[in-house]
Formats: structure tokens, C-alpha cells, sequence
């Protein structure tokens, strides 16, 4: 995986512009593995669905005009709660 990170971002507009560019490039590198066939398609779109909730959670900051905060990411639901006993 290859994020970009530790942008220069001083203001919200900038925060929410590079998290946009940073989405971007990784749908192009998925779709460009996709059409190869390369073997690291899942680590590929496991980044492009992170910075895709990364981006969400910035423009949902920066439109309600709350204070712009790192995203953090939440563990998966599964991750959180046991397996039942049943299975």
C-alpha cells in the first residue's frame, strides 16, 4: 500500500483537497491493478475504501463547519463484537 501522507495541510480547505487527491490516485492505481490482474488487488481496494471513508468523514466535517479533525479509523464491526458461541 501506498499512501501518500503528512501533507502540508494548514487549513480545512486543504485538508479536504488533499484527502480528495489522495482518494483519487488510489481508485486510479486499483482500477490500473484491476485490468493487470496483479496480485495486490484486495490491499489495493482495502486502501481505496479507507481513504474513500476518510474523505466522506472530511467533507462531513468541513460542510457542517465543525472543527476539521484527523481521521481516525474505527476498528470493523467484527472486530468489535465476539463470534457467536454457535459458530
Amino acid at each position: 500500500m501506498t499512501q501518500r501522507k503528512n501533507f502540508d495541510s494548514f487549513t480545512a480547505q486543504h485538508k479536504l483537497r488533499d484527502a480528495e487527491e489522495e482518494y483519487v490516485q488510489s481508485v486510479y492505481r486499483f482500477r490500473k491493478a484491476e485490468q493487470a490482474t496483479a496480485p495486490n488487488l484486495v490491499a489495493l481496494k482495502r486502501e481505496m475504501e479507507f481513504l474513500g471513508r476518510k474523505l466522506e468523514a472530511y467533507r462531513r466535517w468541513f460542510y457542517s463547519m465543525e472543527s476539521l479533525e484527523e481521521y481516525v479509523e474505527l476498528p470493523a464491526p467484527s472486530d468489535r463484537c465476539p463470534e457467536p458461541a454457535w459458530i
